[in-house]
């Protein structure tokens, strides 16, 4: 009993992030366009598919037991790919939504307005993903920065000076984070594709209800990238706040055994909410995009769109 508490404190957030997109779709299903046939098949497909990855990474890496028969070990191997696995589930995806759905634009329909890959994507998902982006990028440097080699030689270990004593303890260091990068350079490359394969297409006979398809399909790929980075963030945030609550107990000759912790300890239940939060945010932006798929009300389907530009 005790092991399914632990398993389900581990996916509340992933819980939460679902409830959350579920009320976010009830309240807004009377408005929007919903995706059908293949587009729609590939996005609830691509918006599970970083939510499932998270979920079973969550639960193997409280219940490592359940591969240790295969002689697999499964602490380290989730040590190393905690912070590569979100952002390679968001390339899968992504790679889902940009199948290309069928067109038939007719002659008189194509029309020779130019069209960019952010032609159908609103200026505030755009802002979301690239401060995401940012905030990651940042952390991932300073991390960096403070990292310095550990036995093995590589970049993962952070030591602090307690009086005359040091101490250590790993870190998201350039050993973890350079590989992450080089992903969300992809992550964010394939976005850019996905949103010029969404746009570049002439428009169909039914310009307003081709736009209203794009929109969705475009504001889908923005909410994948963004819930990947911050599952991706989520990690990182996890990791240092792991980091920050290290904790390192030393006798001396006056005051007994002292104990002290690392120079940002005070940040630790601060990274540890973050982190929550992020997974919430992740989950929420990633169902979002499944339930784009679940047709909508009579009303929403009668519900006038804007034309397209």
């Amino acid at each position: 009993m005790q092991q399914w508490v632990i398993i389900l404190l581990e996916l509340s957030p992933l819980i939460l992030g679902g409830v959350v997109a579920v009320g976010i779709w009830l309240a807004t299903r009377r408005h929007g366009t919903s995706l059908r046939g293949r587009a729609g098949v590939l996005a609830a497909i691509g918006g599970l598919v970083p939510v499932v990855v998270s979920c079973l990474y969550s639960v193997l890496g409280v219940t490592p037991q359940l591969l240790a028969p295969m002689g697999l070990d499964v602490g380290m191997a989730v040590q190393k790919a905690q912070f590569v696995t979100p952002l390679a589930a968001g390339i899968i995806a992504l790679v889902m939504l940009c199948v290309p759905g069928r067109r038939n634009p007719s002659v008189s329909a194509a029309g020779i307005a130019r069209r960019t890959a952010f032609t159908f994507l609103s200026a505030g998902w755009t802002v979301a993903l690239m401060a995401m982006v940012v905030v990651t990028v940042a952390l991932s440097l300073a991390a960096g920065l403070a990292s310095v080699p550990d036995q093995a030689g590589n970049y993962a270990l952070f030591r602090f000076q307690i009086g005359t004593m040091g101490a250590g303890s790993t870190i998201y260091g350039w050993y973890y984070s350079i590989p992450a990068m080089f992903l969300l350079m992809m992550l964010i490359g394939t976005a850019w594709a996905g949103l010029a394969l969404v746009a570049r297409p002439p428009l169909g006979d039914a310009r307003e209800q081709d736009a209203a398809v794009r929109r969705t399909q475009s504001r889908n790929i923005a909410a994948l990238t963004t819930g990947a980075v911050a599952f991706h963030l989520a990690a990182i945030l996890g990791s240092l706040a792991g980091t920050a609550s290290v904790r390192v107990s030393f006798p001396t000759n006056t005051a007994g055994v002292v104990t002290a912790g690392s120079p940002f300890a005070a940040l630790g239940s601060f990274l540890y909410a973050s982190s929550f939060v992020a997974t919430c945010l992740g989950a929420a932006l990633c169902l979002g995009v499944a339930l784009t798929a679940v047709p909508r009300t009579a009303r929403a389907r009668q519900h006038t769109v804007k034309t397209a530009p």
